[in-house]
Protein backbone atom coordinates (compact mmCIF):
# COMPACT_ATOMS: atom_id res chain seq x y z
CA UNK A 1 0.00 0.00 0.00
CA UNK A 2 1.97 3.34 -0.78
CA UNK A 3 2.43 5.73 2.39
CA UNK A 4 0.71 8.98 2.19
CA UNK A 5 3.52 11.30 1.79
CA UNK A 6 1.38 14.77 2.41
CA UNK A 7 1.10 13.47 6.04
CA UNK A 8 4.71 12.20 6.46
CA UNK A 9 6.04 15.03 5.11
CA UNK A 10 4.44 17.21 7.23
CA UNK A 11 4.73 15.31 9.97
CA UNK A 12 8.70 15.27 9.21
CA UNK A 13 9.06 18.83 8.26
CA UNK A 14 7.03 20.13 11.45
CA UNK A 15 9.42 17.52 14.15
CA UNK A 16 12.55 19.26 12.87
CA UNK A 17 11.06 22.14 13.28
CA UNK A 18 9.33 21.96 16.99
CA UNK A 19 11.22 22.52 20.41
CA UNK A 20 12.17 19.27 21.97
CA UNK A 21 9.43 19.48 24.95
CA UNK A 22 6.62 19.19 22.22
CA UNK A 23 8.85 15.96 20.50
CA UNK A 24 7.96 13.40 22.96
CA UNK A 25 5.35 11.52 20.83
CA UNK A 26 7.23 12.63 17.54
CA UNK A 27 7.70 8.54 16.40
CA UNK A 28 4.90 7.48 17.39
CA UNK A 29 3.06 10.33 15.73
CA UNK A 30 5.02 9.33 12.63
CA UNK A 31 3.81 5.63 13.17
CA UNK A 32 0.22 7.23 12.90
CA UNK A 33 0.94 8.85 9.92
CA UNK A 34 1.01 5.60 8.36
CA UNK A 35 -1.92 3.88 6.00
CA UNK A 36 -4.37 2.24 8.51
CA UNK A 37 -2.33 3.88 11.68
CA UNK A 38 0.06 0.51 12.13
CA UNK A 39 2.08 1.52 14.86
CA UNK A 40 4.17 -1.80 13.74
CA UNK A 41 4.83 -1.41 10.09
CA UNK A 42 8.24 0.68 9.66
CA UNK A 43 7.94 4.04 8.59
CA UNK A 44 9.79 3.79 5.44
CA UNK A 45 9.05 7.61 4.39
CA UNK A 46 10.57 8.76 7.68
CA UNK A 47 13.87 6.55 7.10
CA UNK A 48 13.93 7.64 3.37
CA UNK A 49 13.40 11.67 4.73
CA UNK A 50 16.87 11.06 7.13
CA UNK A 51 18.63 9.47 4.28
CA UNK A 52 17.67 12.15 2.18
CA UNK A 53 18.84 14.96 4.54
CA UNK A 54 22.37 13.13 5.88
CA UNK A 55 22.78 12.52 2.11
CA UNK A 56 22.33 16.10 1.36
CA UNK A 57 24.29 17.27 3.92
CA UNK A 58 27.33 15.05 3.76
CA UNK A 59 27.40 15.72 -0.24
CA UNK A 60 27.81 19.43 0.98
CA UNK A 61 30.82 18.61 3.58
CA UNK A 62 32.32 16.58 0.75
CA UNK A 63 32.61 18.94 -2.07
CA UNK A 64 33.44 21.98 0.39
CA UNK A 65 36.27 19.90 2.29
CA UNK A 66 37.77 18.54 -1.17
CA UNK A 67 38.05 22.12 -2.58
CA UNK A 68 41.85 24.06 -2.84
CA UNK A 69 41.79 24.98 0.39
CA UNK A 70 38.77 23.63 2.06
CA UNK A 71 40.69 22.63 5.18
CA UNK A 72 43.95 24.96 5.03
CA UNK A 73 41.09 28.15 4.35
CA UNK A 74 38.61 27.47 7.00
CA UNK A 75 39.21 27.67 11.10
CA UNK A 76 36.33 25.55 11.61
CA UNK A 77 37.91 22.42 10.64
CA UNK A 78 41.67 23.42 10.07
CA UNK A 79 44.46 20.43 11.12
CA UNK A 80 46.83 22.08 13.54
CA UNK A 81 50.44 20.77 13.81
CA UNK A 82 50.20 17.70 16.51
CA UNK A 83 50.35 18.66 19.59
CA UNK A 84 54.18 18.31 20.58
CA UNK A 85 54.99 20.48 17.43
CA UNK A 86 52.52 23.27 18.39
CA UNK A 87 53.86 23.70 21.89
CA UNK A 88 57.47 23.84 20.32
CA UNK A 89 57.07 25.76 17.52
CA UNK A 90 58.01 29.28 18.74
CA UNK A 91 61.33 27.30 20.08
CA UNK A 92 61.93 25.57 16.87
CA UNK A 93 60.64 29.38 14.53
CA UNK A 94 63.97 30.60 16.76
CA UNK A 95 66.22 27.85 14.98
CA UNK A 96 65.21 28.88 11.87
CA UNK A 97 62.64 25.57 10.83
CA UNK A 98 59.40 28.10 10.87
CA UNK A 99 59.21 27.75 6.99
CA UNK A 100 59.39 23.93 7.94
CA UNK A 101 56.62 24.18 10.12
CA UNK A 102 54.56 26.18 7.69
CA UNK A 103 55.27 23.91 4.75
CA UNK A 104 54.46 20.61 7.14
CA UNK A 105 51.04 22.39 8.05
CA UNK A 106 49.67 23.31 4.67
CA UNK A 107 50.39 19.88 3.48
CA UNK A 108 48.53 17.85 6.01
CA UNK A 109 45.57 19.73 4.58
CA UNK A 110 45.93 19.12 1.39
CA UNK A 111 45.96 16.10 2.27
CA UNK A 112 42.89 15.99 3.65
CA UNK A 113 41.36 17.78 1.13
CA UNK A 114 42.66 15.28 -1.27
CA UNK A 115 41.54 12.42 0.73
CA UNK A 116 37.93 13.78 1.34
CA UNK A 117 36.60 12.10 -1.91
CA UNK A 118 36.99 9.29 -1.52
CA UNK A 119 34.58 9.50 1.80
CA UNK A 120 31.73 10.01 -0.33
CA UNK A 121 31.32 6.82 -1.14
CA UNK A 122 31.96 5.86 2.36
CA UNK A 123 29.69 8.24 3.89
CA UNK A 124 26.41 7.19 0.97
CA UNK A 125 27.16 3.31 2.60
CA UNK A 126 26.85 4.59 6.18
CA UNK A 127 23.60 6.67 5.62
CA UNK A 128 22.17 3.38 3.84
CA UNK A 129 22.73 1.73 6.65
CA UNK A 130 20.33 4.22 8.82
CA UNK A 131 17.23 2.17 10.20
CA UNK A 132 13.88 3.31 11.66
CA UNK A 133 15.58 3.44 15.32
CA UNK A 134 17.82 6.10 14.11
CA UNK A 135 14.85 8.59 13.58
CA UNK A 136 13.57 9.60 17.09
CA UNK A 137 17.51 10.77 18.52
CA UNK A 138 17.93 13.14 15.74
CA UNK A 139 15.62 15.58 17.27
CA UNK A 140 16.22 18.36 19.72
CA UNK A 141 19.55 19.89 17.91
CA UNK A 142 20.27 21.48 14.75
CA UNK A 143 22.69 18.80 14.27
CA UNK A 144 21.01 16.01 15.58
CA UNK A 145 20.81 13.72 12.36
CA UNK A 146 25.14 14.02 11.64
CA UNK A 147 25.76 13.56 15.48
CA UNK A 148 23.74 10.74 15.41
CA UNK A 149 25.58 9.12 12.30
CA UNK A 150 28.84 9.99 13.77
CA UNK A 151 28.29 8.60 16.93
CA UNK A 152 26.36 5.55 15.45
CA UNK A 153 29.03 5.15 12.19
CA UNK A 154 32.34 7.47 12.68
CA UNK A 155 34.74 4.61 13.37
CA UNK A 156 33.60 2.88 10.46
CA UNK A 157 34.23 5.86 8.58
CA UNK A 158 37.23 6.75 9.74
CA UNK A 159 39.03 3.17 8.93
CA UNK A 160 37.88 3.34 5.64
CA UNK A 161 38.91 6.07 4.61
CA UNK A 162 42.44 5.57 6.21
CA UNK A 163 44.24 4.00 3.18
CA UNK A 164 42.90 7.34 1.18
CA UNK A 165 44.29 9.44 3.60
CA UNK A 166 47.92 7.48 3.96
CA UNK A 167 48.57 8.00 0.21
CA UNK A 168 47.35 11.82 0.34
CA UNK A 169 49.90 12.31 2.77
CA UNK A 170 52.86 11.09 0.83
CA UNK A 171 51.86 12.50 -2.40
CA UNK A 172 51.49 16.10 -0.60
CA UNK A 173 55.02 15.23 0.97
CA UNK A 174 53.67 15.67 4.61
CA UNK A 175 55.10 12.57 5.49
CA UNK A 176 58.85 12.58 3.95
CA UNK A 177 58.59 16.47 5.68
CA UNK A 178 57.79 15.21 9.42
CA UNK A 179 60.46 12.74 8.95
CA UNK A 180 63.09 15.24 7.77
CA UNK A 181 62.07 17.42 10.61
CA UNK A 182 62.48 14.65 13.23
CA UNK A 183 65.90 14.21 11.71
CA UNK A 184 66.84 17.40 12.31
CA UNK A 185 65.87 18.12 15.46
CA UNK A 186 65.86 14.65 16.77
CA UNK A 187 66.78 14.06 20.13
CA UNK A 188 67.67 17.57 20.83
CA UNK A 189 64.67 19.21 22.13
CA UNK A 190 62.73 18.33 25.49
CA UNK A 191 59.80 16.33 23.94
CA UNK A 192 60.65 15.91 20.45
CA UNK A 193 61.74 12.08 20.77
CA UNK A 194 58.00 11.16 20.51
CA UNK A 195 57.68 12.50 17.33
CA UNK A 196 59.37 9.08 16.17
CA UNK A 197 56.65 7.09 17.41
CA UNK A 198 53.87 9.53 16.22
CA UNK A 199 50.64 8.11 13.92
CA UNK A 200 50.58 11.26 11.50
CA UNK A 201 48.69 8.63 8.89
CA UNK A 202 45.75 8.37 11.94
CA UNK A 203 46.29 11.88 13.44
CA UNK A 204 45.27 13.82 10.19
CA UNK A 205 42.60 10.70 9.36
CA UNK A 206 41.30 11.41 12.80
CA UNK A 207 41.12 15.44 12.20
CA UNK A 208 39.52 14.99 8.26
CA UNK A 209 36.80 12.59 9.51
CA UNK A 210 35.80 15.20 11.88
CA UNK A 211 35.92 18.39 9.63
CA UNK A 212 33.24 16.52 7.46
CA UNK A 213 31.05 15.65 9.76
CA UNK A 214 31.57 19.60 11.03
CA UNK A 215 30.30 20.64 7.75
CA UNK A 216 27.91 17.72 7.70
CA UNK A 217 26.47 19.34 11.04
CA UNK A 218 26.40 23.15 9.73
CA UNK A 219 24.78 21.91 6.30
CA UNK A 220 22.13 19.98 8.48
CA UNK A 221 21.08 22.90 10.29
CA UNK A 222 20.71 25.06 7.44
CA UNK A 223 18.03 22.87 6.18
CA UNK A 224 16.74 23.06 9.51
CA UNK A 225 16.56 26.69 9.79
CA UNK A 226 14.39 26.63 6.49
CA UNK A 227 12.18 23.55 6.75
CA UNK A 228 9.31 24.61 4.80
CA UNK A 229 11.82 26.23 2.07
CA UNK A 230 15.36 23.93 1.08
CA UNK A 231 14.22 21.41 3.19
CA UNK A 232 10.66 21.03 2.35
CA UNK A 233 11.27 21.16 -1.05
CA UNK A 234 13.84 18.22 -0.60
CA UNK A 235 11.52 15.86 1.47
CA UNK A 236 8.63 16.65 -1.81
CA UNK A 237 11.02 15.70 -4.28
CA UNK A 238 11.92 12.32 -2.02
CA UNK A 239 8.09 11.29 -1.51
CA UNK A 240 6.38 12.97 -4.69
CA UNK A 241 4.32 10.35 -6.07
Amino acid sequence: MKIHSTGLIAALVMALALPMAAQADWADRLRGALPGGDAERPASGQVEGLRELLGSSSDHAVSAASQSGGFLDNPGIKIPLPGVLQDAQSLLGRLGLSQQLDDLEAAINEAAERAAPAARPILAEAIRDVRFEDVQPILGSSDGATRHLQDRQGERVTQALLPETRRALEETGATDALSRLIDRVGNRLPGMSGLRDFDLDAYVNDKTVEGLFELMAEREGMIREDPVGQGGQMLRHLFGR
